[in-house]
């Protein structure tokens, strides 16, 4: 674990800076054209945060990215601790950190600037002390707050995390459970979000999927088939296959079991993380079911949904972890997800990677290609350098403009390529225009694809 958080850290101050990350700076977080409206993109107490990084430390990829880094310490910490509550010194141990803390799209989000990975962390944490039968239930209420701040997308399992405890612990007494739980969880909601949410309108909300099969698949897709779309090894497929009746029967598995843990006075770790755990996962899917027939809002699609992938593991080895008293139960339902989700662990392990965040590979070479624009320009200066651009690199271009105060390198337009540069920086589709404008392509990115190109022979 320590190798990962060192890792991140290497990752967070090497690679480039992507569309959204870059977004966040240039319209929230301290850059030139800042927005007055709200927007999905804005995690905002990931943005307090890293305005603060920025304005104290400077501007850099690093720095951006500080708060979560700091996010995912905090994770892999709260993995552990969950880890070693839940199975002591077993091997149930060693598969539950490496489940939970190798996953690819999870690791991303662990270093890139954006909310997703510290708002995990402080659920993570707070899940962990609302299972404590002597939990800090403030601490627990506090973090959660914090957690929805820090990410909308936890809205759902913090609500219904926080529901579960309430119900769990009602015996406590409803005041003492409105002071000492539901207080500190909505206050710093409520502080941080409420001016930046007035002018939020269900628009805003865009991104998602149509149906619950898709948001699956997408979770499956970035797990299994991350870093390899199209190319991956037989075994990715089979472990996407794999997941795709595992899921659903786990969720069978977990409601009824649930029902019987609920009636068990002496809970162990395992039996008290599948009640609790999976009690949240229920009411979780239940609220987003709801909120996406009753207002329409969209299943989460990605990393929209990345908590689902620890919430599920983690209660996926609590099941096992409570089967391991018989024998028979064990072999036939235990036994396969200790079989999943050692072959997912490999197939996580070969997926490691520390050249791009894969849902923005196409920004991967964008440094570099600036890097390249900065020495063509120190070699034959100019007053004024245009640049035409694929529309979705904009954010990060514009990004190392201000980064590297490149007063002679004109905004870059959203508009996209169209018209006469001096520079053109093309991805995908757009890289057509290489042979339709006759450009000199100067530099491609080995990684992204994209393509450095000047106007005739360069």
């Amino acid at each position: 674990m320590a190798f990962l958080f060192a890792v991140n850290v290497y990752r967070a101050a090497t690679q480039s800076i992507t569309l959204d990350e870059a977004f966040t700076y240039n319209h929230y977080a301290g850059g030139d054209v800042p927005l007055k409206v709200y927007d999905a993109n804005n995690h905002v107490l990931y943005t307090m945060l890293a305005k603060l990084s920025v304005a104290v430390l400077g501007l850099s990829e690093f720095t951006l990215r500080l708060p979560a880094l700091l996010g995912g310490l905090l994770y892999l910490g709260a993995v552990y601790r969950l880890s070693r509550w839940l199975f002591g010194e077993t091997w149930l141990f060693l598969l539950s950190v490496g489940a939970l803390s190798l996953n690819p799209l999870v690791l991303d989000f662990l270093s890139a600037a954006r909310g997703y990975g510290l708002a995990l962390a402080l659920f993570m944490w707070a899940l962990y002390l609302v299972a404590q039968e002597a939990g800090n239930w403030h601490w627990a209420g506090f973090l959660l707050g914090l957690a929805v701040s820090a990410s909308l997308t936890l809205a759902f399992p913090c609500a219904a995390a926080a529901a579960v405890f309430a119900i769990m612990r009602a015996g406590g007494g409803l005041r003492r459970l409105v002071w000492r739980f539901c207080l500190p969880a909505a206050l710093p909601a409520a502080a941080i979000l409420a001016w930046p949410l007035r002018t939020a309108t269900r628009e805003n909300f865009y991104y998602g999927a149509e149906t619950l099969r898709k948001t699956l698949a997408s979770l499956a897709d970035s797990s299994f088939i991350h870093s390899q779309p199209g190319a991956a090894p037989w075994l990715a497929y089979q472990l996407w296959d794999a997941s795709q009746w595992l899921v659903p029967a786990v969720f069978v598995a977990v409601a009824g079991l649930c029902l019987k843990m609920a009636r068990r006075r002496d809970r162990e770790p395992a039996d008290q993380m599948v009640l609790l755990g999976g009690v949240t996962m229920l009411v979780t899917l239940a609220l987003v079911v709801a909120a996406h027939y009753a207002i329409d809002l969209k299943y989460p699609l990605g990393r929209t949904g990345l908590y689902w992938i620890p919430l599920f593991t983690l209660v996926a080895l609590a099941l096992t972890g409570a089967l391991r008293r018989s024998r028979v139960m064990f072999l036939l339902a235990g036994l396969p997800l200790v079989v999943f989700f050692g072959l997912s662990i490999a197939r996580y392990a070969l997926q490691f990677n520390t050249s791009c965040y894969t849902d923005w590979r196409y920004d991967a070479g964008t440094k570099r290609v600036v890097d390249q624009l900065r020495a063509r320009q120190a070699a034959q200066p100019k007053a004024s350098v245009g640049l035409g651009a694929t529309w979705r690199l904009e954010p990060s271009l514009n990004f190392y403009r201000q980064k590297y105060r490149l007063g002679w390198l004109q905004n870059i337009s959203r508009e996209g390529p169209a018209g006469v540069y001096d520079y053109y920086v093309l991805e995908g589709d757009d890289t057509r225009l290489v042979e339709e404008l006759g450009l000199a392509v100067v530099y491609r990115d080995a990684v992204s694809e994209a393509v450095l190109a000047v106007p005739g022979a360069g």
